[in-house]
Formats: C-alpha cells, sequence, structure tokens
C-alpha cells in the first residue's frame, strides 16, 4: 500500500506548506511567544522572514521570560529568532520526529500509516502509537487534541 498524502498547515499562519519546502520544528521559545500556535512546525516564511526577534536586552540580560538554552543547545549562541529552532527538514522527517505536531497539523492517515507497516523501525513506531493512543484518548474523552 502507498503511504497516504499529507500537507500540513504551518503552525503560525495557518496555511499549508508548499511541499517543496522544508519544515522548521520550532521550540519552547517560539510557543512562550506565540501561545496561539498549533503544534511546532512551521513554514520558511513564518520561521525564517516574518518572525524575528533578539533574545538578549541591550544589557545582554536574556528578556523575561525567555527559555533557555536555544533549540540548538548552544548557550552562547542563544541571541535570536532563529536560534530557536530545532531543525529544519522534510514533510516526512519532521512529522516522524515530532508525531503531536505531525497530528495537530494534519498528517493523522499518513502517522496511522507508517505506525502500522512492517519494517519501520520499532522505536519509531513506538513513538508514533504512543502519540497515535494519546491523540485517540483525547478524542474519546472530548478533551482538545491542540
Amino acid at each position: 500500500m502507498r503511504s497516504p498524502q499529507f500537507r500540513i498547515a504551518c503552525c503560525l499562519c495557518g496555511k499549508p506548506i508548499p511541499l517543496a519546502s522544508d519544515v522548521y520544528a520550532l521550540d519552547q521559545e517560539w510557543r512562550r511567544r506565540f501561545p496561539q500556535m498549533v503544534g511546532t512546525l512551521a513554514c520558511r516564511r513564518c520561521a525564517l522572514d516574518r518572525n524575528q526577534w533578539k533574545c538578549q536586552n541591550a544589557d545582554g540580560t536574556y528578556v523575561a521570560g525567555h527559555h533557555q538554552p536555544a533549540a540548538r543547545g548552544d548557550e552562547d549562541r542563544d541571541f535570536d529568532s532563529w536560534s530557536h529552532i530545532a531543525a529544519e527538514e522534510t514533510h516526512r522527517a519532521m512529522v516522524t520526529t515530532h508525531p503531536w505536531s505531525g497530528l495537530v497539523q494534519g498528517a493523522e492517515e499518513y502517522l496511522r500509516h507508517l505506525a502500522s507497516r512492517p519494517g519501520v523501525d520499532l522505536a519509531v513506531a513506538a513513538r508514533l502509537r504512543h502519540a497515535l493512543d494519546e491523540w485517540d484518548a483525547r478524542a474519546v474523552a472530548g478533551s482538545p487534541r491542540t
């Protein structure tokens, strides 16, 4: 059986991320600054072009509430919004490594397929099944899935 096709919506602007573009995983500093985010996977425009900030005040101290360390784990390089981009990969790689975001952003059918496909790495399949079990439990309980 072929893998289901999917398009994920950007966690910030909500627009479908073009399939030819990479996807950017954002860390908790982004979530703090943009609490309306749905998931953590963003398009290039939102991650790199539209939403830029500095992490430090003019005196070198971090802004109030700042999450450390930066996504890339290098405190010395934690100076702006780009420091808080955890990864840049393809759509399939990102929803596989960030399954909850994949679920809330539109890749449920693909993740279900991948979790049950023979030959998938056991650790990957287990991580996907865990996220899917939580997703299904929230649906049964009537809890929000965001």
